[in-house]
């Protein structure tokens, strides 16, 4: 797999085809048992681990929150962040929505793993520590489903904003990701069937095809 710089790679499949793997393995969460993952032509086992995943920002629906303020789990992506960064970060990532309701505003404590948040109020915060890291590659599995439409607009419109520019992985579930994408790669059982644009996909690879049809 190759992925280009600053644009938008998707990764499509069953579910159990390897997507999630793969996406983990970049960030080192796993380390490959066989070939390398080089990033600018490094190899990454040979790089620092705090110094990588300086670049790297994940976003998806299992976002760790902690018993504390909604103001210091955002800092948390950023730890020496101005307020003024973190107001920031919640504005463009849609959060002050939702915040300015809040009877205590940035302070409200909001339980633990965000107990006293929505899903997508939880993937909304999960969005602005990304605003605020401001890492160079953005991990993404956009898995909206559980979310109203509304909301999901919402949190596309903040994901738009965010990836503009950055080298993204999505684990793509929407049609207009797919349709967006510089380079799809096509899953299943842990290899790669396919990859091209999704016009070239479409006459190419019967998986995909099947996949967009449904």
């Amino acid at each position: 797999i190759s992925i280009n710089g600053g644009k938008m790679t998707a990764l499509v499949g069953q579910s159990g085809s390897g997507k999630s793997t793969l996406l983990n393995l970049i960030p080192r969460i796993y380390d490959p048992i066989a070939g390398t993952i080089n990033i600018d032509g490094k190899n990454i086992k040979n790089v620092n681990l705090k110094s990588l995943r300086k670049e790297i920002s994940i976003v998806d629906q299992n976002v760790t929150l902690f018993d504390d303020t909604i103001f210091n789990n955002i800092k948390y992506a950023k730890p020496n962040a101005s307020e003024e960064e973190i107001y920031k970060s919640a504005e463009q990532s849609m959060c002050l929505d939702f915040i300015e309701k809040l009877e205590n505003k940035y302070q409200t404590m909001i339980g633990e793993n965000g107990l006293r948040l929505s899903g997508g109020e939880k993937q909304r915060l999960s969005i602005a520590r990304a605003f605020l890291k401001q890492s160079k590659i953005i991990l993404l599995d956009e898995a909206t489903s559980s979310l109203d439409s509304e909301t999901e607009e919402k949190i596309q419109k903040a994901i738009e904003e965010l990836i503009h520019n950055k080298t993204t992985i999505v684990i793509a579930h929407r049609l207009s990701t797919i349709l967006n994408s510089d380079r799809i790669y096509v899953m299943e059982k842990g290899k790669v069937l396919d990859y091209g644009k999704h016009d070239e996909l479409l006459i190419k690879s019967n998986a995909y095809k099947n996949f967009y049809e449904k």
